[in-house]
């Protein structure tokens, strides 16, 4: 119940904080340049814009509950379920944005949609096995190679999303390995609350992530200033293949047949974002 929890304020948190930041973006206008006077005037933007500051308070608790979420759950289930966030954005994009959603999109966020529910299906057969066979090593497990069914031009947005995928990735793998290095995440009172937070943000894996996150951001930004987010945040699952190898490779998650399957299925739901964006 509470890894459900979690899961549910992670995407909600999510969804807000991009749709509070997209608004702020549509009111500043197109970032067409980064020399100096213009990265100044945006960051003078940045600052005092209560839309971006609603935006920026959302997503820090956002990330909170992703560090959260890591200590109890594996990052190769966790931003599978996260893609979620990509359906509600469609939805409260056209709802409180006003933003048009094409046919396409809404069919994308159908496929994404449906590649959650194989994933999170696909965990609880993984528990159950689990149960089944305790003393199983999941590291010893076959692996498997995923291709998305990815086919895209590079004008400026994707090359603005190819630095974010990166970025965002290489924080996604760094923040998952120092977080499961300290521990799950326990506390219970403010002081232990304020320990755990200390030892997290002392892991030098944990630090590199954050700089990386500070990157994916200001591009994010930059791209919501050139797109409407109803494109934007679903053409940034481009990241789940490097994620999944992360995991696999690195994190040493085992990846599942069914899980795959699932990432799969959320990987055609951004191929048709990315082809018809």
């Amino acid at each position: 119940m509470i890894n459900f929890l979690l899961i549910v304020l992670l995407v909600a948190t999510q969804v807000l904080g991009d749709i509070w930041l997209s608004r702020g973006m549509k009111v500043f206008g197109e970032v067409t340049s980064y020399h100096p006077d213009a990265l100044w005037q945006l960051a003078g933007y940045l600052f005092t814009s209560p839309w971006i500051g609603l935006g920026v308070v959302t997503l820090t608790i956002s990330m909170l509950i992703y560090l959260v979420s890591l200590t109890r759950l594996d990052m190769s289930f966790v931003l599978p379920m996260h893609a979620f966030s990509y359906v509600l954005n469609a939805l409260m994009a056209w709802l409180i944005l006003k933003e048009p959603v094409s046919l396409a999109r809404w069919l994308a966020a159908i496929f994404i949609s449906l590649g959650v529910f194989i994933v999170g299906w696909s965990k609880r057969i993984d528990d159950r096995k689990a149960q089944l066979q305790p003393d199983a090593d999941p590291n010893m497990k076959s692996s498997w190679m995923l291709l998305l069914p990815l086919s895209f031009y590079w004008p400026k947005m994707w090359l603005g999303v190819l630095v974010l995928v990166l970025a965002d990735c290489t924080a996604d793998i760094l923040v998952a390995r120092g977080v499961k290095k300290i521990g799950k995440f326990s506390a219970r009172s403010l002081t232990s609350i304020l320990c755990w937070l200390k030892s997290v943000f002392v892991n030098p894996g944990v630090l590199i992530g954050v700089a990386s996150y500070t990157v994916s951001f200001l591009m994010f930004i930059s791209l919501l200033s050139w797109a409407d987010i109803s494109l934007v945040r679903p053409a940034t699952g481009l990241g789940y293949i490097i994620n999944l190898c992360g995991a696999h490779f690195i994190l040493k998650e085992h990846i599942s047949p069914g899980r795959l399957a699932g990432i799969i299925v959320i990987g055609w739901g951004v191929g048709i974002i990315s082809l018809t964006g």
